[in-house]
């Protein structure tokens, strides 16, 4: 098995793995055991992180990916490129703190109606920035060693077992609430550490500068194409983080409108944990293609990749969908008007993951420059729709803004790269696949609810399974996953 199917497969479970756990936490513990309120502020602490991590780190992770390749030398110590990336978002989070210091007053007067709790645990939300940004950094330095597995357990596994930590012992009254944000927050710094002291185990944390490698042309040229790429969350990532914080402050319900959409988000995310999995791996083989300027190696990942996306990303949305009521049974009864969210986010990231890797494509190429305007576009889009819907709609209407802007950026993506390559990641089985998926639908939809929950969701979940996965493999729809139950059907001595 070579390194990127290893890794990709190690990827896809320790996610799936995070899933679980994760699930435990934010489905089940979260909402019944805290105030919607104090759940809603675990969630928009991390938005507003992730937001300002993005923007002040300058691109410097899609700079890592890109660049590493030209100084990767282990013998002189990769030429300082450690140092330089670790340097660059440093300036940048002084940045950041002077713009905290200048706007403080004015941030935390946007949320002292409806989400009063930001005013006191507002310090937590820029040391969380830091985290965040050198979390990130060193994961897109060990990417680019291909060691992608390292974060992945980190921020799958490790993270969401030290937050179910925190949560039992919250509950159990050995912590307060105060005392717990604390711990959620320094989690992150935690694997901080961890990383740093892996890369010294493994002998790659160079830190000594070179500065005769980094001369003026080279780093104008490698801060221009950070600059141009550093909104790097992804579509749907960036709505989460956007609407996230606008809910806080445009929703009558504040902080509670922030945990109820946050349920929804999260179990939407099923959905595209293949497709970032995905994506951690092949990033560094785009990046070698277009530096050989390998356009059929590129439409042949991008073919691929939207195709086996889409069937993995129907599958899970009908499970999802089709057991929808039942899951609104775990939580509060307040939570239940975020089923529409979750449509609607579903859809989103069903049409984002359907087109592939086509952002990264982008991103990679001569073009790069596009990624950073459409950016734009889509921050200013998200805020204008989520003004517009809002306060009129709630959670729902930040559901909506989510789908309309995803709609419109990732069609503009697949048109340019057609324009410009004439590529295209839909085949005639994208077809057959929605097909299948429709049908299912259809069938299973009509079964009657025997007002049992587990009953409802096992056999839901098991007929779907059985007549998708038989349907898809008859078809031929995936030759990667006819290929792989051939394997499996051979093991078991039911093929010849």
């Amino acid at each position: 098995m070579g390194v990127v199917s290893k890794q990709s497969i190690l990827n896809f479970v320790t996610s799936y793995i995070g899933v679980i756990i994760g699930a435990v936490n934010t489905v089940l513990l979260f909402p019944n055991i805290f105030s919607a309120s104090e759940f809603g502020l675990t969630r928009i602490i991390v938005s507003a992180a992730m937001l300002t991590s993005s923007l002040f780190s300058f691109g410097i992770n899609n700079i890592t990916i890109k660049f590493f390749p030209q100084f990767k030398n282990k013998e002189k110590k990769h030429n300082g490129f450690l140092f330089f990336i670790m340097l660059v978002p440093f300036l940048g989070y002084l940045l950041f703190l002077l713009s905290t210091f200048i706007f403080r007053t004015d941030i935390i007067s946007y949320y002292s109606k409806n989400s009063p709790l930001i005013n006191e645990n507002y310090p937590y939300f820029i040391i969380l920035t830091l985290y965040i940004i050198y979390l990130s950094l060193f994961d897109s330095y060990l990417r680019a060693l291909h060691k992608s597995v390292v974060f992945s357990f980190l921020d799958n596994i490790v993270l969401k077992l030290i937050w179910l930590s925190l949560i039992i012992l919250y509950y159990f009254n050995y912590l307060n609430f105060n005392q717990f944000i604390f711990g959620y927050v320094n989690a992150y710094g935690l694997l901080v550490l961890i990383e740093i002291m892996y890369l010294v185990t493994i002998k790659e944390f160079f830190i000594k500068p070179n500065f005769k490698r980094f001369d003026i042309k080279t780093t104008k040229k490698i801060i221009s194409y950070g600059l141009y790429t550093m909104f790097g969350a992804g579509i749907t990532g960036t709505a989460a983080v956007i609407d996230s914080l606008f809910i806080g402050f445009l929703d009558k319900d504040g902080l509670a409108g922030v945990a109820f959409y946050s349920v929804a988000y999260y179990v939407s995310f099923l959905i595209v944990i293949p497709f970032y999995s995905l994506l951690r791996i092949i990033n560094t083989s785009i990046s070698e293609a277009w530096k050989n300027n390998d356009i059929d190696k590129i439409n042949v990942i991008y073919k691929k990749s939207s195709n086996n996306l889409l069937i993995i990303g129907m599958l899970i949305f009908l499970g999802i969908w089709l057991n929808v009521d039942s899951f609104f049974q775990l939580v509060p009864t307040d939570y239940a008007q975020a089923k529409y969210v979750l449509l609607f986010i579903c859809i989103a990231k069903i049409y984002e993951i359907s087109v592939g890797i086509n952002g990264m494509i982008i991103k990679f190429s001569n073009y790069f420059k596009i990624i950073f305007f459409t950016n734009l576009l889509l921050i200013f889009l998200l805020i204008s729709t989520d003004y517009l819907l809002i306060p009129s709609m709630g959670i729902v209407g930040a559901a909506l803004a989510t789908l309309f802007t995803t709609f419109l950026i990732v069609t503009f993506y697949l048109v340019f790269l057609y324009s410009k390559f004439k590529i295209l990641p839909f085949t005639s089985k994208s077809i057959f696949t929605i097909i299948i998926s429709v049908s299912i639908y259809l069938i299973v939809s009509i079964f009657p609810d025997f007002n049992n929950l587990i009953l409802n969701v096992t056999l839901k979940s098991i007929t779907i399974i059985l007549l998708y996965v038989p349907s898809i493999y008859l078809f031929k729809i995936s030759p990667d996953i006819n290929s792989l139950i051939d394997k499996y059907l051979l093991k078991l001595r039911m093929k010849k």
